[in-house]
C-alpha cells in the first residue's frame, strides 16, 4: 500500500502542509504579544518546509542542496522548535545549540556523500539526529503540569516522541532489508516517513497553539481573581473562595478566623514620597504578610490599603498570636528605599467563628469594628472583636472617633 503511493502528490501534500502550519504559527505568533515560544515555532517551521522542499526533491537538484544544505535546514529548523518549547517554559534557550548541530550535520553528509559515499551512514546520522531532536522536544513536554496545560503537553509531547522513535527506527529498518534501491523515489519507508512528517507537523503545530491558547485562558483566569497589583486575590474572588472555605470548616466543626488589616498612614506616605513608592510599600506589606502564611489560608486585597487574611483551623488566640506577628515584622522591617528607609505599621482587627459564627459578612463586620477600635486607640495594634451584644454604644463612638483621627490624619 505504501508502495503504491505516488511520491509527488505526497511531495506537493506535505509542502502545502508544512506551508499552512508554517502559516498560521507565523500569524498566531504576530497577535501573541508578549507570548514567548511562538516566532521559535514559526521560524522553526520555515526552516523544516525549506529543508523538506529541497529533500524530497534530490533528482532535481544537487545533492550539496537537497542532502547537505536540506538536513542541515530541518536540523536548525527542530533545533528552533525546541528553544521555542524551552522559551514558552520560562528555560534558558542555548541558542548555539541547533546553529552547532546543523553545521556538524552538514559536515558528515557532505564527507559520507562527496568524500565516501555511504548511504546507510546518511541515513543513520539525518534519521538519529533529527530523531534526537523530536526526542528532545518530547522530554520538554512530557512533564508534570496542571490542567489544562498539561492536556496540551502531553498531546504535542506524544506526537513528537512518536515521530522521534520511527525517526530513530529507520536505520535498523534500512538495515533490515525494507529499503529499495531508490529510497528517494521509490521507497516505502521514504513514502512513510512523509506521511509522518505530514501528521507530526499538523499534530505539533496544532498542539503548540493548544498550548498558547490555554497558556492565554489561564492568563486572563488569574487576572480575573487577583489584583494586579499586590498580585492577592481581588474583592470578589476572596468572598468566592471564603464562602468555600467557611462552609468547608463548619461542616468539620473547626474554628475559621478572620483578620482585618489597614497600613497606618498610608496617606502620608504617598503624600510624602509619591504613588509609586506607596505601590511598593503596599507590595512590601504583602510580602511580610505572606511570611506567615500557610499554603491554604487567603489572602485578598479588600480595597485601598485594607486586606483581609482568612485563617482557617485557627481560634482566636492564636490567630491573635498570628496577627502580633504580622504587626512585629511590618514594624522592624521598612520597606528600604533609594533615599531613606519608608517605615509602616499596620492596625489588625481579628474575629473567629467560635464567637461569631461560619457566615462571612458576619465575620467581616466584627473584624472591622475591632480593626476600628485598634485605630481609635492610637493604631499600630491589634484588637480582638468585641463579643456579640457588645455595647453599641461605645462601638459607635470608636468607629466615630477613627473616622475623625483618620481625617486628621493623627
Amino acid at each position: 500500500m505504501l508502495a503504491a503511493l505516488d511520491l509527488t502528490t505526497l511531495t506537493v501534500t506535505l509542502t502545502l502542509v508544512t506551508l499552512s502550519m508554517t502559516l498560521l504559527l507565523a500569524l498566531a505568533a504576530w497577535h501573541a504579544g508578549t507570548e514567548q515560544g511562538l516566532r521559535h515555532w514559526a521560524l522553526g517551521n520555515c526552516a523544516l518546509m525549506l529543508g523538506l522542499l529541497l529533500n524530497v526533491n534530490q533528482q532535481h537538484l544537487h545533492h550539496s542542496l537537497s542532502v547537505v544544505l536540506a538536513n542541515g535546514l530541518m536540523t536548525l529548523g527542530l533545533g528552533v522548535v525546541w528553544l521555542g518549547v524551552r522559551a514558552f517554559k520560562g528555560r534558558s534557550q542555548p541558542q548555539w545549540g541547533p546553529i552547532c548541530a546543523a553545521a556538524v550535520i552538514m559536515l558528515l553528509l557532505w564527507f559520507f556523500r562527496f568524500q565516501v559515499d555511504r548511504l546507510d551512514i546518511r541515513y543513520a546520522v539525518s534519521s538519529v539526529t533529527l530523531g534526537g531532536l523530536c526526542l528532545m522536544c518530547a522530554r520538554e513536554l512530557l512533564i508534570r503540569a496542571a490542567q489544562p496545560l498539561r492536556t496540551a503537553y502531553w498531546f504535542s509531547g506524544s506526537i513528537a516522541l512518536l515521530y522521534g522513535f520511527c525517526l530513530v527506527a529507520r536505520p535498523l529498518a534500512v538495515l533490515f532489508g525494507w529499503q529499495s534501491d531508490l529510497p528517494v523515489l521509490d521507497s516505502p519507508l521514504q513514502n512513510l516517513t512523509l506521511l509522518g512528517a505530514m501528521l507530526a507537523q499538523i499534530g505539533m503545530a496544532s498542539g503548540f497553539i493548544l498550548m498558547t491558547h490555554y497558556r492565554t485562558a489561564e492568563a486572563l483566569h488569574r487576572l480575573s481573581e487577583r489584583d494586579a497589583l499586590t498580585n492577592t486575590l481581588n474583592r470578589r474572588s476572596l468572598q468566592e473562595q471564603a464562602h468555600v472555605l467557611l462552609n468547608l470548616m463548619a461542616q468539620r466543626g473547626q474554628p475559621v478566623t478572620l483578620i482585618m488589616v489597614d497600613a497606618d498612614h498610608f496617606k502620608r506616605i504617598n503624600d510624602e514620597f509619591g504613588h509609586q513608592t506607596g505601590d511598593a510599600v503596599l507590595c512590601h506589606l504583602v510580602a511580610r504578610i505572606g511570611q506567615h502564611l500557610r499554603s491554604d489560608d487567603l489572602l485578598g486585597r479588600f480595597g485601598g490599603e485594607e486586606f483581609t487574611l482568612i485563617l482557617p483551623g485557627l481560634d482566636t488566640e492564636r490567630a491573635a498570636q498570628v496577627a502580633e506577628r504580622i504587626r512585629q515584622g511590618l514594624c522592624s522591617n521598612p520597606w528600604e528605599s533609594e533615599s531613606k528607609p519608608v517605615w509602616l505599621s499596620v492596625s489588625l482587627g481579628v474575629a473567629c467563628s467560635e464567637h461569631h459564627g461560619y457566615d462571612f459578612n458576619t465575620l467581616l463586620s466584627a473584624a472591622d469594628a475591632a480593626l476600628y477600635r485598634a485605630k481609635a486607640l492610637g493604631r499600630n495594634r491589634v484588637e480582638l472583636a468585641p463579643a456579640p451584644g457588645a455595647d453599641l454604644e461605645d462601638q459607635m463612638a470608636l468607629r466615630l472617633l477613627s473616622q475623625f483621627r483618620h481625617n486628621l490624619d493623627v
